[in-house]
């Protein structure tokens, strides 16, 4: 044995080592917390944009609106990354029973989480706008909301051909999802 610093090759060899030692969620049960993290986002959303909803009986525009957005993904990246980097788990990961570890399948540290949840953001993001667009067609042709699902329809493939079934955005993350054992009855 050498004491050589772990080469990248090294990291993701071991990475893919201790992945394999342990069962990773099925992309199903993956794709249905996608979809009740979502409800409990819009859930959270709301509740923090009381704040900001008619005051005095204007709509926001401009800087206002602006600074909103901003606010609103300032407030999604804090729930996402503390919870990430609190315990691993989300609610909804929580009732799937999976969790978030890092390549030594430790909790990820906040810059890990915040990483995770950007590459995350670029994968999911397009497709939750695309599923708003279609619910106002006017605004713009179904055919042209179709391409946001396109970043979504990737990562999918990207995981049902890994070699360890991990999200595109886990992978560039070096974060995975595991299964998490149901808490003991006492």
């Amino acid at each position: 044995m050498t004491n050589e610093p772990p080469t990248p090759a090294g990291e993701a060899e071991k990475f893919n080592q201790l992945a394999g030692q342990q069962p990773v969620p099925g992309i199903g049960r993956r794709i249905a917390a996608i979809s009740y993290e979502g409800l409990l986002l819009i859930a959270l959303l709301l509740i923090v944009s009381f704040p900001f909803a008619g005051h005095a009986g204007k709509t926001l525009d401009g800087l206002g609106q602006i600074f909103f957005q901003v606010y609103l993904l300032a407030v999604t990246a804090t729930y996402f990354v503390w919870q990430w980097q609190k315990n691993g788990q989300t609610l909804a990961m929580k009732t799937w029973r999976f969790r978030v570890v890092n390549q030594f399948n430790e909790i990820p540290s906040w810059p890990r989480a915040l990483l995770r949840f950007v590459f995350a953001a670029v994968f999911f993001g397009p497709a939750a706008i695309g599923v708003l667009l279609l619910f106002f067609p006017g605004r713009m042709s179904p055919v042209i909301s179709m391409w946001f699902f396109l970043p979504l329809i990737t990562t999918l493939l990207y995981a049902r051909f890994d070699g360890n079934h991990q999200f595109l955005h886990d992978r560039l993350a070096g974060t995975q999802l595991l299964d998490a054992p149901p808490a003991p009855q006492k």
